[in-house]
């Protein structure tokens, strides 16, 4: 397969913040097409896409098993737009880099529906293929 210039796509990713408690996070600004529901749902969704990843010691030749968590933070901001945070322990670990710019976008739109834009670009740059 042959690739080109064409094919990269460059997103404004959000800097990663170090929080005083031991965590770090990335914080995202979303907009949707349809209106966001109260804080409330939205805080139920956001407990639901709570992420675990689990590194056994047996595949990972490590002394013991490894749980890595990334925890959501949603708090809407207008009625389409909201702030996305995606909060792990330090040091960030690929796994949740991923997760937050490529699995989290499409979580967030089978909940809330289409994505309009993501840190003010279109959907189109985050979320492909679909």
């Amino acid at each position: 397969m042959k690739y080109d210039a064409s094919q990269i796509r460059l997103i404004n990713i959000p800097q990663l913040e170090q929080l005083e408690d031991g965590k770090c996070c990335r914080t995202y600004i979303y907009r949707f097409t349809n209106s966001l529901p109260e804080q409330k749902v939205i805080d139920q969704i956001a407990n639901s896409l709570e992420k675990k990843f689990t590194f056994s010691k047996e595949a990972y030749e490590i002394p013991e098993d490894v749980e890595i968590c990334a925890s959501i933070l949603i708090e809407r901001l207008q009625d389409n737009e909201a702030k996305v945070r995606v909060l792990t322990t330090q040091p960030e670990e690929v796994c949740v880099y991923i997760f937050g710019i490529h699995t989290l976008p499409r979580q967030l739109e089978e909940r809330f529906g289409t994505v309009q834009l993501i840190q003010g670009e279109p959907r189109e740059t985050w979320i492909s293929g679909s």
